[in-house]
């Protein structure tokens, strides 16, 4: 006697595969992106980070461990991409051992602004994207939860969060209730919980 399939399990496993399907969506976007500027797409996700984060310091152990990619490896794109003008490097003042990375006016002139999905996601409905949010939010929490992310800054593993992770959300740092387009998956003011 056979049991019925739970159609939750059914519907998990659909929306896993519609997540991993943007994924693959948008890395074949980002693939097509960095070989008309002529570099790797990982060349173009360390850019990208480095202009995502323009006010804090970034050199190669960061971007190893945000990009979760071994420190040889980020080495060899970052070295190749200050031979191409992209990249400045310059000597960290606090550690004279360490380098911070800056775009160059050359990389900043040919840069993008936004991910390929921007445009996608701008067409939801505002009630849409809230809720998107939210789901993600909590696809990304238990990701972090299960220790397969290794860096996430986000409000819900943040000491300063104060909320329920579904209505009710405030910042004990900035002192303030937050709306959820205000959460954030990368905080520069994070702490650990």
């Amino acid at each position: 006697m056979g049991t019925a399939a739970n159609p939750n399990t059914a519907l998990d496993h659909h929306l896993a595969t519609v997540l991993e399907r943007i994924g693959e969506v948008s890395r074949a976007l980002r693939l097509r992106e960095a070989g008309e500027a002529d570099i790797s797409p990982l060349q173009l996700r360390i850019m990208g980070f480095i202009a995502d984060h323009p006010d804090t310091q970034v050199g190669v152990a960061r971007l190893s461990d945000e990009l979760q990619i071994s420190r040889p490896t980020i080495s060899v794109s970052v070295r190749l991409l200050v031979e191409q003008g992209l990249l400045l490097r310059r000597a960290d003042p606090a550690d004279q051992r360490g380098h911070t990375l800056r775009l160059s006016a050359k990389a900043l002139r040919g840069m993008t602004a936004g991910s390929p999905l921007d445009d996608a996601v701008a067409a939801l409905a505002p009630s849409c994207k809230e809720a998107l949010l939210l789901a993600l939010m909590q696809v990304l929490h238990q990701l972090v939860g299960s220790r397969k992310l290794q860096v996430q800054r986000m409000c819900w593993t943040c000491a300063h969060y104060d909320g329920d992770r579904k209505e009710h959300h405030r910042c004990l740092l900035l002192k303030k209730t937050l709306k959820v387009r205000e959460l954030r998956t990368d905080c520069a003011e994070y702490e650990a919980a």
